[in-house]
C-alpha cells in the first residue's frame, strides 16, 4: 500500500491515527482489503510514514470493532465473518437503522434534506459509472441519516455494524458487487422530508431484505471462498 490512495495524498508527513484508521477502512469498503488479508505493520507504517507503535493501535482499534483479528505469530488480519456472524449483524443493524430513520424523521431539517439530495445526486452518478468506490458512498448514506437522528450513540454503533457489513459483504456477495440501491435511498429520503417514521421504518426493513437478498449466505458459498484463500495464500 503506497502513502498515496485513489489520487489523494495524505495531509502532512505524519498522518494522524484517525487519517490512516479512516484510509484502512475505506480500502476495505473499496475491496483493495479483502478478509482473510494480511496487514503487515511494518509495511503499513513504511506506507505511512509513521511508528510501529501508531498502526498498532488503529490496528487495536478495528480489533475492537471486529474488523480486524490477531493470530499469534502472524499478525493482523482483516476479519472473516461466518455465515452466523452475517445473520446476527444484519439482524442487529436493521434493528437500529429503523430506531434511527424514525428519529431522522423526528428531526430533519431543510438543511438535513438536502444534504441528503446531494448526496444522492453524487450517489446515482457513481451507480451509473460503476464506480469502484459506489459501496463506499451509498453506505455514507446510512452514516447521514444516523448524523440527521442526532444520537452520537446510535451513530458509534451504527459505524461499527456498517463495517462490519462491508466484510460480509465483500465474502458473500453476488456478482453485481452493488448492495445498496439508489431508488430506496431516495425513497427513504422522501419519507424523511415528510416526517413520516412509521413508513419510513418499515421501507428501511424492506432495504434491508433486498440487502439481505443480494448475498449468497451459503456454506458453499464459504467454502468457495476459503478455497479461494488458500490458493492465494
Amino acid at each position: 500500500m503506497s502513502s498515496e490512495e485513489n489520487g489523494v495524498r495524505l495531509r502532512g508527513k505524519h498522518p494522524t491515527e484517525d487519517l490512516i484508521y479512516e484510509r484502512l477502512v475505506d480500502a476495505i469498503i473499496d475491496k483493495h482489503l479483502r478478509a482473510g488479508e494480511h496487514l503487515n505493520e511494518v509495511k503499513l507504517a513504511e506506507a505511512y510514514d509513521v511508528p510501529r507503535s501508531r498502526v498498532r493501535r488503529v490496528l487495536e482499534r478495528l480489533r475492537d470493532e471486529d474488523v480486524v483479528v490477531f493470530q499469534l505469530n502472524r499478525g493482523a488480519f482483516v476479519s472473516r465473518p461466518t455465515i452466523e456472524d452475517a445473520h446476527h449483524v444484519y439482524e442487529a443493524r436493521r434493528e437500529l437503522e429503523c430506531v434511527v430513520v424514525r428519529l431522522a424523521c423526528q428531526r430533519a431539517t431543510a438543511v438535513d434534506i438536502e444534504r441528503l439530495r446531494q448526496h444522492l445526486q453524487r450517489e446515482r452518478e457513481m451507480f451509473e459509472k460503476q464506480d469502484p468506490s459506489v459501496n463506499r458512498v451509498a453506505a455514507y448514506f446510512h452514516h447521514l441519516i444516523a448524523e440527521i437522528a442526532r444520537n452520537p450513540v446510535f451513530g458509534r454503533m451504527l459505524g461499527v455494524l456498517i463495517r462490519r457489513g462491508v466484510l460480509i459483504q465483500s465474502v458473500y456477495e453476488q456478482k453485481t458487487g452493488i448492495l445498496c440501491l439508489t431508488h430506496e435511498h431516495e425513497r427513504l429520503t422522501d419519507l424523511i422530508e415528510a416526517n413520516r417514521p412509521d413508513d419510513a421504518a418499515h421501507e428501511m426493513a424492506h432495504h434491508f431484505e433486498h440487502i439481505i437478498a443480494s448475498l449468497n449466505l451459503s456454506e458453499a458459498r464459504r467454502q468457495e471462498v476459503d478455497i479461494y484463500e488458500f490458493l492465494r495464500g
